[in-house]
């Protein structure tokens, strides 16, 4: 675990992983991978991409949580180019409530400290949706720059869209405590939801044999 000011990243296994099986057909989800396609995922593709994810060495997911303990979403690097010591980074809000806040913030804060500070990054890459003003004012705040805009790039809900391009390097990184007392972050004080059940082996073996043909 790594401890932050407002949350703990934490690895998506166990009881967390459970989370991502509804994150991944929510609408955060699909405006962080730019994806106007929201075809469902179920449970085994969701199995799979954490499976997938934790076998690349270039990439990772990390899950995010409050000091409470309350899962908020995930941070995801991914496509590191090693030779010029570079990544995309991401991030998606699972659950809604936390959507624009300092929480979210501080986890994306947490990545790039992960990012320059663990894996020795050079630069970070960010994309945007134009109209994903939450995700762009957190990349600003965390100190990325606005380097370019796609337009028209994709189509979403039916219309072009832009995507905004951000990066951060590394001499443009002050440390994680600096740019921490420079926001002055504050706690939404969010009520916990409550954790979503496992299912039981034998309840899926029993869902199998009634859904057989």
């Amino acid at each position: 675990m790594f401890e932050g000011t407002l949350v703990d990243l934490v690895p998506f296994e166990d009881d967390y992983a459970t989370y991502l099986e509804s994150w991944m057909n929510e609408e955060a989800w699909f405006r962080a991978h730019l994806w106007d396609r929201r075809e469902p995922h179920p449970e085994d593709a969701v199995k799979k991409y954490i499976e997938k994810m934790e076998k690349n060495e270039r990439a990772a997911l990390i899950g995010y949580q409050t000091k409470a303990g309350d899962p908020i979403g995930g941070l995801i690097y991914d496509h590191e180019w090693s030779r010029v010591r570079k990544v995309e980074v991401t991030f998606f809000t699972g659950d809604s409530r936390y959507e624009g806040t300092d929480e979210v913030l501080d986890g994306l804060l947490m990545l790039a400290r992960y990012c320059f500070e663990t894996r020795n990054m050079h630069r970070l890459d960010a994309m945007s949706l134009a109209f994903d003003e939450a995700r762009i004012d957190a990349l600003r705040r965390a100190g990325f720059v606005h380097e370019g805009t796609l337009r028209q790039h994709i189509r979403w809900d039916g219309d072009y869209v832009d995507v905004e391009l951000y990066g951060l390097l590394e001499d443009e990184w002050p440390g994680y405590a600096a740019r921490i007392e420079a926001l002055g972050l504050q706690a939404s004080d969010l009520e916990p939801k409550p954790k979503p059940e496992k299912k039981l082996e034998d309840e899926k073996a029993l869902d199998e044999k009634i859904l057989a043909p």
